[in-house]
């Protein structure tokens, strides 16, 4: 396999896409992440995640949870770039956006979530995980978790 997904077609892939592939169960929010970002099938998502640390994700069993780090490890191997950016104290996600988050994509890590995240101008911002697609970044919408981690990535394919 090559250093992106095997016979992946990259496209901005939704929820449901994922559900889909899922058999009508709900996708896991660590492979969605990844595999919005990268524009891959949920599985090849899965399978970034089980080539960077085989320990923690055999490919026999469902990914419930996952890490920080191998989030960003997956997005190296699918040829994401996913810049790390500092996050001081712990903010609620919709303060980091109102404080002046900057215009671009976002990988965040809230409290027990990985979500996408477009900031837009006048502090706007949508959310897209494994639930939401697009979604007004709100309370309703991780907007009052606590910000842990956060990354720049570039804009998934076809999202922009």
């Amino acid at each position: 396999m090559t250093r992106h997904a095997a016979n992946d077609d990259r496209r901005f892939r939704r929820p449901e896409d994922f559900a889909g592939e899922r058999g009508g169960h709900a996708p896991w929010c660590g492979p969605a992440a990844v595999a919005t970002a990268a524009g891959v099938s949920y599985a090849s998502a899965c399978e970034l995640l089980g080539r960077v640390a085989p320990d923690r994700y055999p490919a026999e069993q469902e990914i419930v949870t996952a890490w920080w780090r191998d989030l960003l490890g997956a997005l190296d191997l699918a040829g994401v770039r996913a810049e790390p950016h500092p996050v001081e104290g712990r903010p609620r996600l919709d303060e980091a956006v109102r404080e002046g988050l900057p215009e671009g994509w976002w990988l965040a890590r809230v409290t027990d979530h990985f979500c996408l995240l477009r900031v837009a101008r006048a502090g706007r911002a949508e959310i897209f995980d494994n639930r939401h697609h697009a979604a007004p970044l709100s309370g309703r919408t991780h907007g009052r978790r606590r910000l842990t981690h956060l990354a720049r990535v570039p804009a998934p394919p076809g999202a922009d």
